[in-house]
């Protein structure tokens, strides 16, 4: 018996053949086997846009394209933007050595990037993928369940070419004369301590109050 485990194992390190984790604590393995691999899975579907929800996880509040989500630990907001998905809009960003994590993002035709600073004894997160992004600020012990959120939502965000089409021919991406872009860094924000500080006043044991708008934001049971 021990004969024939050994050669097993013996076959599978001269095959090559690895076993992929993402719960090893390495940012890149997340990153390679997560966010850069596509699907078509999902379970929320909104004006435009659909993607996958991972468990534990709901939708607070929705305002236009941006969501506010939870996890038991956790605030994310989910800033969605048809117009750069309409223009492909390349994301210009160098990576911060300084950062306690950089790294710029690119996979097929996908490019991004992420950063995490450590701010007072926790870690804000800011990512931008797939011509979405993701915020958060979390504690040591929930920073890489958090990366693996925030990965698996923007790895599976896919957008209703139809409808986006349709709202540009109708102007109704016009009516917003504010003039903003989710490729902007909070960092370089004036009020960053401020908007980080925000993140502290969610309490993980309240309840959401939030009625959810079916006819806005669809979930998919079972998914």
């Amino acid at each position: 018996m021990k004969k024939i485990i050994y050669l097993i194992f013996s076959l599978l390190l001269l095959s090559g053949c690895s076993i992929k984790r993402v719960d090893d604590n390495s940012f890149e393995n997340i990153i390679n086997t997560i966010l850069y691999q596509k699907t078509d899975i999902f379970n929320v579907s909104s004006d435009g846009y659909k993607f996958y929800l991972p468990r534990g996880n709901t939708i607070l509040e929705k305002n236009e394209y941006n969501l506010k989500i939870k996890d038991k630990d956790n605030i994310y907001y989910l800033y969605i933007s048809p117009v750069e998905y309409y223009y492909k809009t390349n994301v210009m960003h160098k990576e911060n050595d300084n950062l306690f994590y950089s790294k710029n993002l690119n996979y097929n035709d996908y490019n991004g990037y992420v950063d995490i600073s450590k701010v007072n004894d926790k870690y804000f997160i800011e990512a931008i993928y797939n011509y979405a992004k993701i915020e958060t600020y979390v504690s040591n012990r929930n920073l890489n369940n958090a990366f693996l959120n925030i990965c698996y939502m923007l790895s599976t965000i896919n957008y209703n070419d139809s409808v986006i089409n349709y709202k540009f021919s109708n102007h109704e991406f016009d009516s917003s004369t504010e003039e903003f872009s989710i490729f902007k860094s909070k960092k370089t924000d004036d009020n960053f301590l401020k908007y980080v500080e925000e993140f502290d006043k969610y309490s993980s044991s309240g309840s959401s109050t939030l009625k959810r708008d079916d006819d806005i934001i669809e979930t998919v049971e079972g998914e």
